[in-house]
């Protein structure tokens, strides 16, 4: 007759191989230290010159660059709105304290300058857009009164507008993605 073992028992027995890795996890708990650290730094939660003086004071090692790469590469991101805040020179100012790279850094510099301008092209497709549209717009009213000379709720020009606008984001969002990939490789 077979026993019956307890769940306790059988947790016990699949679990009896597993070993941890303390370098691994003291690793782990340092890059999100680094990573906790450089998001103060970011959202501005605390003064700057504290922030960075913490992270220089941490020991330079692989923990610190993998924390501070993560953090660069995760907050490149395409701005909605034109920015106004001075978060892309905050990446640059941690990308110098994990690599003194010129290439890195130029890299940097151009990714950010070209998520600058993602905003204003935006805005320059919808004003092309409506000056494109606007002609139509005046033989339609003459046509039919519906829109009261607002292209904007057009259901036509909608359309187009979201189709090139869809297009922009995804020339942006290829080109950021293979600028991230460089740089992961060479931060």
């Amino acid at each position: 007759m077979s026993k019956i073992r307890s769940a306790w028992e059988i947790a016990l027995e699949k679990t009896e191989d597993i070993v941890i890795d303390k370098e691994k996890m003291a690793y782990d708990e340092d890059v999100k230290k680094v990573r906790a650290l450089a998001g103060a730094y970011l959202n501005d939660d605390e003064p700057a010159n504290e922030v960075i003086q913490k992270i220089e004071a941490l020991e330079k090692n692989k923990a610190l660059h993998e924390g501070l790469k993560t953090t660069i590469i995760q907050n490149l991101n395409l701005p909605q709105e034109s920015v106004l805040t001075d978060r892309f020179e905050r990446l640059e100012s941690l990308a110098r304290l994990i690599s003194n790279n010129t290439e890195a850094l130029q890299l940097l510099s151009q990714v950010i300058g070209f998520l600058k301008q993602y905003p204003e092209h935006k805005k320059q497709l919808i004003e092309q857009l409506k000056q494109q549209f606007a002609p139509m717009m005046q033989q339609q009213d003459g046509e039919m009164a519906g829109f009261g000379g607002n292209i904007e709720s057009n259901p036509e020009f909608l359309k187009i507008a979201q189709q090139q606008l869809e297009k922009l984001l995804k020339q942006y969002t290829d080109t950021l993605e293979d600028a991230k990939n460089q740089l992961r490789e060479i931060l």
